[in-house]
């Protein structure tokens, strides 16, 4: 071979060597992204999840149950189907309240939770059922709206909407034409 044919032919390399280098820089190989089925899904979902809130000023444990958890990347809200909740009081190591709903979502910036659907909430010394309620945590206040029903040892009530803190000291029932009457001293005898 003479020096033309080899200059030639490191000239034709070079000029492969040279576009396979750009064709590479202007599209990169990126592998191909999943198909999305849904494009409105959640932030994050998991399966089978418990979890614990600790409500300093009421200086209680909330532990919550529940089958499926959708949006806990979110600052704002936690969404629980179905939802359970256990009160525990700090001090004693005892459990206060259960709450259980159909569906709940928990604003952890406000302290809030609401529970739709089946509501129960249940003590020592009464139960509700309701079918919607929303518990404010810092004030361990409860507004409870639909198909109202309280039982305790000594009374039995039916409204439309009630609102209470969760040990019903301030119980307030709206929405019949009958008034309860609780008297909540010999409650606590």
């Amino acid at each position: 071979m003479d020096r033309k044919s080899i200059f030639l032919a490191l000239f034709i390399f070079i000029i492969i060597i040279f576009s396979l280098y750009f064709t590479v820089q202007e599209n990169p190989v990126i592998p191909p992204e999943p198909a999305v089925e849904n494009k409105n899904l959640p932030e994050a979902e998991m399966q089978d999840v418990s979890f614990s809130i600790f409500n300093e000023n009421q200086k209680q444990e909330l532990k919550l149950q529940t089958q499926e958890l959708k949006n806990f990347k979110s600052q704002n809200r936690m969404e629980l189907r179905p939802i359970g909740l256990k009160v525990y009081s700090f001090n004693e190591e005892q459990l206060l309240y259960k709450l259980t709903g159909d569906y709940g979502v928990y604003y952890n910036s406000r302290d809030y939770i609401e529970i739709r659907g089946n509501v129960v909430v249940e003590s020592d010394s009464y139960h509700i059922r309701a079918d919607e309620l929303d518990y404010n945590l810092s004030r361990n206040y409860l507004e409870g709206r639909g198909s109202v029903t309280i039982r305790g040892n000594n009374f039995n009530s039916k409204a439309e909407s009630f609102n209470s803190d969760l040990n019903l000291r301030d119980l307030k029932l709206s929405g019949n034409k009958k008034q309860a009457e609780i008297y909540f001293d010999e409650l606590r005898e």
